[in-house]
């Protein structure tokens, strides 16, 4: 990267933390492109040489996020893809335990206004992660599970994505004030029943 790309990046990446701030204030729909030009101390011109309009910002901020958030996680437990799933249990392969929701629910009290506006937002085509999260962790694993008709494949992710994402934005709602191990135990005792503690 040269410098006039990475000066580029640089303004990109004030122009996102600016937003990230801004949401901590304000609903998305009382921000301004002025506000988060005065934020980050940048033009409108130079915003618009980055952005069509203030979603293609929140868009872009939503990814640095989630790009951020699957670095930290592989960082902190190590990348799983689907060539592990073979060597693993089918306990194992659940994915639901404190190894990795904590991190996970960290990164979502961290960004909670960020992720209450995706969640949110109609701006979005959230069925893209979806898609990806199916394809490359559900697909497999429930092949080694024996379920290997796609529909009943897609059902099943999608009652599972939605269930996670149920009780997590009913956390955020509340102010990520409930304990994450707290919030680990429902959701493991929705996924798992038998888990009861």
């Amino acid at each position: 990267m040269n410098r006039s790309e990475s000066k580029f990046k640089n303004t990109a990446v004030r122009m996102q933390h600016a937003l990230i701030e801004l949401l901590e204030k304000k609903d998305i729909n009382d921000i301004s492109i002025t506000d988060i030009c005065e934020k980050a101390g940048v033009n409108r011109s130079t915003f618009y040489a980055h952005y069509e309009n203030l979603y293609d910002l929140l868009k872009e901020t939503q990814e640095s996020a989630i790009t951020e958030f699957f670095d930290s996680l592989n960082s902190d437990i190590g990348h799983i893809g689907p060539s592990d799933f073979s060597n693993m249990t089918a306990d194992e392969l659940i994915f639901i335990s404190p190894q990795y929701l904590v991190p996970y629910l960290k990164f979502i009290k961290k960004n909670r206004r960020l992720y209450e506006v995706y969640n949110n937002s109609n701006v979005f085509a959230v069925g893209e992660m979806d898609k990806q999260l199916i394809e490359n962790i559900f697909v497999p694993i429930y092949a080694k599970n024996g379920v290997t008709d796609r529909r009943v494949v897609e059902y099943m992710s999608h009652y599972f994505i939605s269930g996670v994402s149920a009780i997590t934005m009913e956390w955020v709602k509340r102010g990520c004030e409930d304990d994450i191990l707290f919030i680990c135990e429902v959701i493991s005792i929705c996924v798992r029943p038998q888990m009861k503690a």
